[in-house]
């Protein structure tokens, strides 16, 4: 497989984007270029195979004759993200301003933005009414997402509860996919996915009708109020680490440096 990009330049359209009340009033031209990053430039001269920069065009002209924004940091990273989830590759648009209100002698404004996809990996469980219908409805609600890329997941295993606070059975499974959604939009992605199921949080480690968990955001670590990555008690939960195994085994722990195989292997060591 070869890596590539498509580059698309000087996609022009006369809008009225501006901070200010003037340029609102009359219409300017704004023009777009944009990178995207291909894994298959060699795609067997099949069309269906690589991006369509007719449709990508389009999609960036679309997004600056779209109604009037303050800034054209908000174009470009509409153009950036849209671009990179409907052709499922990193992109970077570039948006230009060549009329921008300014009191000196000047050729262009532009501004860039950059839509990367990340891997992440996701735990989940639930141990109250239609186990297995939850986790269906949360990896159908993830896979629909357009911002989500590669969804692979594990079986499901019933586990006993953990914690001393739940009495049901756990159903459990991981998840591996790319994203586009940054950690909090990614948590907020999760908080979702447990309100559609109905889950009402009473007890830590209580029962519950769905739980889902990042577990990885890319290599990072993360310790922020609300979120902290990796997750900070997965090496101690078999029902975590043998689905995750399964599916992303050289996955490695950013803090310990260890793949999850060998965590694994490690808590069964402990375990016996």
């Amino acid at each position: 497989m070869m890596k590539g990009t498509v580059n698309i330049k000087g996609v022009t359209v006369n809008a009225s984007h501006g901070a200010y009340g003037f340029e609102r009033e009359e219409v300017h031209p704004f023009t777009a270029d944009a990178v995207l990053y291909t894994e298959d430039i060699d795609c067997g001269d099949e069309l269906a195979r690589t991006c369509d920069y007719g449709k990508a065009a389009d999609i960036m002209a679309e997004e600056l004759s779209a109604p009037s924004v303050n800034l054209i940091e908000t174009l470009a990273a509409r153009i950036a993200k849209r671009l990179a989830a409907e052709f499922g590759c990193d992109c970077s648009a570039t948006v230009h301003k060549p009329e921008a209100p300014l009191k000196v002698r000047f050729s262009d404004v532009s501004v860039t933005a950059h839509a990367r996809f990340t891997r992440v990996c996701l735990g989940l469980g639930s141990n109250m009414g239609d186990r297995k219908g939850y986790l269906d409805g949360a990896v159908a609600a993830i896979t629909a997402d357009k911002d989500n890329r590669d969804v692979r997941v594990s079986s499901y295993i019933a586990t006993a509860p953990y914690g001393g606070a739940a009495k049901g059975e756990f159903l459990n499974a991981c998840l591996v996919m790319r994203t586009l959604k940054s950690p909090s939009g990614l948590l907020s992605m999760c908080a979702a996915l447990e309100s559609t199921a109905g889950r009402v949080r009473r007890q830590r480690w209580g029962d519950r009708t769905l739980d889902a968990d990042i577990l990885f955001y890319g290599g990072e670590i993360i310790d922020v109020p609300g979120l902290t990555v990796p997750h900070t008690d997965m090496c101690n939960r078999g029902f975590v680490l043998g689905p995750l195994c399964e599916i992303a085994p050289g996955t490695v722990h950013p803090v310990y440096g260890k793949t999850v195989a060998d965590l694994y292997a490690e808590l069964k060591r402990r375990e016996k």
